[in-house]
């Protein structure tokens, strides 16, 4: 039977069959836009999961520097021996994979050389210095860790000629802080790998150190330390997917060491990079670290993250199974053109309908909030929704297929019934998760266990808002009993129904004696009949007193008494009574500066508030901080200021030291407010305007800082 013949009979047949195909190939072609889109978000939580290893990395091994910078600056005669024992306990060979080694190189002046290589050489005969090019002052290895014959090869014991070291030294000399230095080859060193040097400055005690000639003057040497890059990239190439190439750059923005602002790929080398192929999906993120940012880069193709596959079978044979059917169907009713024509119109808007209805069931579950996951019998994750892929995927980038339980072992068991749970989760971050777990079994339509499925609820926040509740209870009973000050309720008819033991603490009046009655019931007569209708008046007229004075006169104890209250209204605005503070008149101004100091703490906490001990660690946030930052209370409390509150300028998106650092540095005064981008939790940036106030006790010493940021609206 020729073409001709078969177009003349099944005309109707073709053309269905043919259109429910197109169809089929539509809905093919956007769930392969719909695996790009996820193909690329894996790939952005994977470079952002590195980037935030590096740098974690890098922090702790400058926590490292730090607490030998203040070793030598609690004790400047600090040995040999105290230095490497230091070192040993910290374990850092074992702990860093990119440790080279750690020097203390100490500032010698040119007049003091000669005498001080006369004393090196009575330890070691073959010390030397090279005086070729004389200089005022000369940059000495005093102290090595690891110290042995394989460390002098690579790095020596004289730095004169190593300009890229005395660049950091100098600099970080001048400015006072960590200073890290560009990418170069290791000198010495076999197939001379590339590394990078981070240098801590060190200053004698107890002397000034704000301006560089009083830094000059204080400066007794560095901490320096020499870090391998070939060891960082073995160190992520563990457990990279074999798919996935990894690309780092060193981006040349610094705070000032090197002028010039240059990008150079340092991995891999020149003649191993491999260009962006055309349909190759790429991420970068960015690595932040004193004085210094790289960047690292991603490159996949979206076949590296495996399709969710039985959604693309699924679609085809439903689809041919349904052409077929529709066809067959119609063919049957050719003999009657306006049947067959209402019929392929009914047939094509079902099409559409379970089209739509496709789309929206698989957006809901992707745009979900909860997180969804559903497993096979054998316990292998067969789906995961959007939220599920972002909340693990520094536990396992690539979820389809695995078989581990993620929250709970219960997640593998085969459970007959909806089971509902709660549990804790600690992320890599190492913050804290609530969730309400519904674990269900997942049967097909005959009736047969397929799998199951699991909605986890994420009810942290609930959780939170519970601690935070009784954290500010503590505060507010805390600030009150700080201020000497009596919190106290009163009923509609201005009765006492509460009183904070913060007055029982001071006197020994039985409560009894005070609760159920009124104040002018136990006020003497000090206070004239007109004075005390005058208070009856605003009370009657729910208006807000301040400072109203009257002596409580209760079994021969007369108690001078200075109160405010705020009448307070439930949802129906309805009148419920009367709450506030009272406080004993006494002659120490002490109080009266304490209560003008807490009331300026709490009137500026409208921005976002951050309170920082002198040591740089964080005492309190107040809301609109924590919300700003994207992080939450107990993960930050005790923390280093410079691990939560990073910033970078408006214009070129370079580091900035921090205001608590410069406040620091010059106590007397603080420095202006400025507009910074601040880069929260999850390395999103946003316009802020920052300043620093100082906090000060009744004595007027200083006993910490005060933050004070807010988001400016573009």
């Amino acid at each position: 039977m020729s073409i001709l013949l078969l177009w003349r009979y099944y005309r109707v047949a073709l053309r269905t069959f043919a259109i429910g195909l197109g169809i089929t190939v539509g809905l093919q072609i956007w769930l392969n836009i719909q695996h790009k889109h996820y193909a690329q978000t894996q790939l952005n939580q994977l470079a952002l999961s590195y980037a935030e290893r590096v740098q974690y990395q890098l922090e702790e091994e400058n926590h490292i520097l730090q607490g030998l910078q203040s070793a030598f600056i609690a004790n400047t005669n600090l040995t040999n021996q105290a230095f490497t024992q230091i070192l040993k306990q910290q374990n850092i060979q074992g702990h860093f994979p990119n440790f080279v080694s750690i020097q203390f190189i100490r500032e010698i002046q040119s007049i003091n050389l000669e005498s001080y290589t006369r004393s090196r050489q009575l330890e070691n005969p073959s010390f030397t210095v090279k005086t070729t090019s004389p200089r005022p002052v000369y940059q000495i290895i005093d102290f090595l860790y690891p110290d042995g014959p394989n460390t002098h090869v690579q790095i020596g014991l004289d730095i004169s000629d190593q300009t890229l070291n005395l660049i950091a030294i100098e600099y970080s000399r001048d400015q006072g802080r960590a200073v890290t230095s560009a990418i170069a080859p290791l000198k010495n060193a076999e197939k001379s790998p590339l590394g990078f040097i981070i240098n801590l400055p060190i200053y004698m005690p107890n002397k000034g150190a704000t301006n560089q000639i009083e830094r000059r003057a204080a400066f007794i040497g560095s901490i320096n330390a020499i870090l391998s890059i070939e060891n960082i990239i073995n160190w992520l190439g563990k457990d990279l997917n074999k798919n996935v190439r990894i690309q780092l750059q060193d981006t040349g923005s610094t705070s000032g060491l090197i002028e010039a602002k240059k990008i150079s790929i340092f991995y891999p080398k020149p003649g191993q990079l491999q260009p962006q192929a055309f349909n190759e999906l790429s991420a970068h993120a960015l690595i932040q670290f004193p004085g210094r940012q790289w960047s690292v880069r991603l490159f996949a193709h979206q076949s590296a993250f495996p399709q969710q596959n039985i959604f693309k079978y699924l679609i085809w044979v439903l689809g041919l199974i349904l052409s077929t059917a529709f066809a067959v169907l119609l063919q049957r009713q050719r003999n009657s053109h306006e049947s067959a024509l209402d019929l392929a119109e009914q047939i094509t808007q079902d099409l559409r309908k379970h089209e739509q209805h496709f789309q929206q069931m698989a957006q809901l579950a992707e745009q979900s909030r909860d997180l969804i996951i559903s497993r096979d019998l054998q316990g292998n994750i067969v789906y995961a929704n959007q939220a599920a892929r972002i909340y693990f995927s520094d536990h396992s980038p690539i979820l389809l297929g695995q078989n581990k339980p993620l929250l709970l072992s219960a997640e593998l068991a085969i459970n007959s019934i909806p089971i509902r749970q709660e549990c804790q989760h600690r992320n890599a971050d190492g913050e804290l998760h609530y969730f309400e777990l519904t674990l269900f079994p997942l049967y097909n339509q005959e009736g047969l266990h397929e799998g199951s499925a699991m909605f986890a609820h994420d009810i942290s926040q609930h959780k939170e808002l519970l601690v935070e509740l009784q954290n500010s209870r503590e505060r507010f009973t805390s600030l009150l009993e700080l201020a000497t000050d009596w919190y106290w309720e009163q009923d509609t008819h201005f009765r006492f129904t509460q009183i904070s033991a913060g007055f029982f603490k001071t006197h020994p009046i039985d409560r009894s004696l005070l609760l159920g009655r009124c104040r002018w019931e136990m006020g003497d007569d000090q206070l004239s009949t007109e004075n005390w209708r005058a208070h009856k008046a605003q009370l009657d007229a729910q208006q807000n007193f301040y400072n109203f004075i009257y002596t409580l006169n209760v079994n021969e104890h007369r108690i001078i008494i200075c109160s405010s209250g705020q009448a307070y209204f439930n949802e129906k605005n309805e009148f419920l009574g009367y709450r506030g503070i009272s406080k004993e008149i006494a002659s120490n101004n002490e109080h009266a500066a304490l209560q003008e100091q807490i009331a300026s703490i709490l009137n500026s906490m409208a921005d976002g508030v951050i309170a920082v001990a002198l040591n740089g660690e964080v005492e309190y946030m107040n809301p609109a901080a924590i919300h700003l930052l994207n992080c939450r209370t107990t993960a930050v409390l005790g923390k280093h200021i410079d691990r939560i509150y990073r910033v970078i300028s408006l214009e070129e998106h370079s580091p900035l030291v921090s205001l608590i650092h410069l406040t620091l540095s010059a106590i007397e005064t603080s420095p202006p407010p400025r507009e910074v981008l601040l880069l929260s939790t999850h390395r999103q940036s946003m316009p802020i305007k920052e300043s620093v106030i100082h906090l000060k006790n009744s004595k007027g010493t200083l006993v910490g800082l005060a933050l004070i940021f807010r988001h400016l609206k573009t």
